[in-house]
């Protein structure tokens, strides 16, 4: 068997941060022995996962087609881990939460209260994007999702709030409430396209008829964050996922509905003590909004 566990999170590890040195740190080795470790993995498979260069270092076209694999794979091994060392010590299993942008105002409030009374059940969170969550949900790699409502008939799903896109302007480059305005003046900023995102296509469907110039990034959303507030363009994004946080940013919304409503998720095939609890609890909190 050519997987190594300890390699594949070292792969992960040097993805995301691009530099030998940082990645050895953050992983607790030296910067020849995870050198060695990604060495030992290309040789084994006879690709190659990096290339090179004096700023660091980049996936390769092979390591871009395996990345997401790798990551999915890590996750579950990290999953499987929590759950044996959960049961050896109780009968509460760990729970495993994706979440999206959109979930920001209400999943903080779902959990707290939660482990106030169940403090003893462990939540790890997952920010990846629905189909995904749908994925990890039917493989069983994630037990709970917040995300749009899922496409398989498999999994069960309870509404639990709503988002809508909104044009993000930085305050000091807004003068009205025209979304088009910005559009044609500044460049708009959208995030690289993840294999597996919708948002890119909702939000090129928005942009259909619009005059606009894109500026693709890959980066995350917090970056894009940055360059609004540096005046250097404008994004369109999930209202809830910069609604409060930033005071500097104005909210332009669409004269068009572009909403759509957030599901919890579950896979009823897949259902554990911590599971059924959890569940439990959002549909009583959900129910006190209600009445």
């Amino acid at each position: 068997m050519k997987v190594n566990p300890k390699y594949l999170h070292s792969i992960e590890t040097l993805a995301r941060v691009k530099n030998f040195r940082v990645a050895s740190q953050i992983l607790c080795i030296s910067q020849p022995a995870l050198s060695k470790q990604i060495k030992n993995f290309e040789d084994a498979y006879g690709i190659e996962v990096f290339v090179r260069d004096s700023h660091g270092v980049t996936l390769s076209d092979a390591g871009k087609l395996i990345i997401d694999e790798i990551t999915a794979l890590n996750r579950h091994i990290k999953k499987t881990d929590a759950l044996i060392s959960s049961i050896s010590q109780s009968n509460l299993t760990p729970l495993s939460i994706g979440f999206g942008k959109s979930s920001n105002d209400f999943l903080p409030l779902f959990i707290r209260d939660f482990q106030k009374t169940h403090q003893h059940i462990s939540i790890a969170l997952a920010d990846i994007c629905s189909q995904e969550q749908e994925e990890q949900l039917l493989s069983g790699s994630l037990d709970i999702g917040f995300m749009r409502k899922p496409a398989s008939t498999t999994l069960q799903s309870l509404q639990v709030s709503q988002d809508e896109f909104v044009l993000a302007v930085s305050k000091d480059q807004f003068s009205q409430m025209d979304v088009d305005f910005y559009l044609k003046k500044f460049n708009l900023f959208m995030m690289g396209e993840h294999s597996k995102s919708m948002m890119n296509t909702k939000i090129m469907a928005l942009l259909e008829n619009r005059p606009h110039h894109i500026t693709n990034i890959s980066t995350d959303m917090q970056t894009m964050i940055t360059l609004i507030l540096s005046n250097t363009g404008v994004a369109i994004l999930p209202k809830k996922s910069i609604l409060g946080l930033y005071d500097k940013i104005a909210l332009i919304p669409f004269p068009e509905e572009t909403s759509w409503d957030i599901h919890m998720a579950w896979n009823p095939d897949r259902i554990s003590q911590s599971v059924a609890l959890f569940i439990d609890h959002v549909k009583s909190e959900i129910s006190k909004t209600i009445s």
